[in-house]
């Protein structure tokens, strides 16, 4: 009988090198395939997110200017002011350990601030923002606690309990660090408030916003009461509460104004009127500042009386965090993320901030009405 020869089958070396190889360069593909779709998917949901919060923002702001109201009677009735410091409204939680949004003197410079060109001396300025002293709005920093913006509107009642009678009510907008919650452990978040005084304690406490108004700025400080304008952090119960708190990862707001400077030909062209960026004016330079008003006490007698008029026209700028941006800032503000060597601190906050947030902006049509 023939003999038969058992042969016995198996990989070589190089069959396992190849095999092994060719499994690897597919595991890395799939793990940077996954990498890419998890990225992706992290930014259109952080790009969702913000945009609601935008959309529900500039939608408030759009029917509170729509009804604003204005009378030429000396008082102010629309202000505004780029915050360099987080005083204004003496309810800011200032960072105890890490490093905090940059803030600078009311002169001088910060990296919060970026209005000219002279404010960003290596960004990309070209020349059109040389030749109108001023940065694109979605490239602007309107200070470290932002735009605070007030003035009277007649817009609908907000608070289902209180009676839309249509009377005019004083409103403002500012950014302040501080906890969502009453809880004393409550995280602290940039945030944007609105506050809005009732219809009562508007008539009772007048209607002039200058900072020299002392119902607006001295007053008590209960819900819906004219110091809400300066503090919207108010008392109620005995308790500290912030329901006037539109959104939260709010990091910039600003707002810039403008008249309509028409021709005969029924067209014309914008005329900011702020913040004042023309150097024949004296502006271009902090501290920013803005007043609605005809009464000559409350102007400076070098600036032009359209400074202080009433806008036909406004810009509203927000810049949003993501979700992953929060946590990023609030970790780099509690000192669990230390700044690269070589890096300045306060440019380094804005880094993050810019790598994970969103500008949104919107222009409004304002068309005043008197009372």
């Amino acid at each position: 009988m023939p003999s038969i020869q058992s042969q016995k089958s198996g990989f070589t070396v190089l069959e396992l090198l190849v095999a092994v190889s060719v499994t690897a360069l597919l595991a890395g593909m799939l793990l940077n395939i996954t990498s890419q779709v998890v990225s992706t998917q992290t930014q259109a949901s952080g790009d969702l997110e913000t945009n609601q919060v935008a959309q529900f923002i500039l939608d408030r702001i759009q029917e509170d200017l729509h009804c604003a109201i204005y009378r030429n009677d000396g008082n102010v009735w629309m202000a505004a002011t780029i915050l360099q410091k987080t005083s204004n409204s003496e309810s800011w939680n200032e960072v105890s350990k890490g490093s905090p949004k940059p803030q600078g003197n009311e002169g001088g410079p910060s990296e919060s601030l970026r209005i000219t060109p002279n404010d960003w001396a290596e960004g990309a300025n070209d020349l059109f923002a040389k030749s109108n002293n001023q940065i694109p709005l979605h490239d602007s920093r309107f200070g470290v606690a932002g735009t605070f913006f007030r003035f009277f509107t007649q817009a609908p009642e907000l608070d289902p309990k209180a009676e839309n009678s249509g009377g005019a009510r004083a409103v403002s907008y500012q950014i302040i660090r501080y906890g969502i919650t009453k809880a004393s452990t409550s995280r602290s978040r940039y945030q944007l408030f609105r506050s809005d005084v009732s219809v009562q304690e508007t008539f009772k406490a007048g209607y002039d916003l200058h900072p020299s108004s002392e119902p607006y700025s001295q007053g008590s400080n209960g819900s819906r009461e004219p110091a809400n304008i300066k503090n919207p952090v108010f008392i109620e119960g005995g308790e500290l509460s912030t329901d006037f708190s539109l959104a939260s990862n709010i990091i910039d707001f600003g707002i810039r104004a403008y008249l309509i400077d028409k021709n005969s030909y029924g067209t014309g062209h914008l005329k900011q009127i702020f913040p004042d960026v023309n150097a024949s004016t004296g502006g271009g330079n902090p501290p920013y500042e803005y007043f609605a008003t005809s009464n000559t006490n409350y102007r400076a007698s070098e600036k032009p009386s359209r400074l202080y008029a009433f806008p036909e026209v406004i810009d509203v700028m927000v810049r949003i965090l993501t979700t992953e941006g929060a946590s990023a800032i609030s970790a780099y503000e509690e000192g669990l993320i230390p700044t690269p060597s070589g890096k300045n601190p306060d440019e380094y906050w804005w880094e993050i901030a810019e790598k994970n947030s969103e500008v949104y902006t919107r222009r409004v049509r304002v068309i005043p009405s008197g009372i």
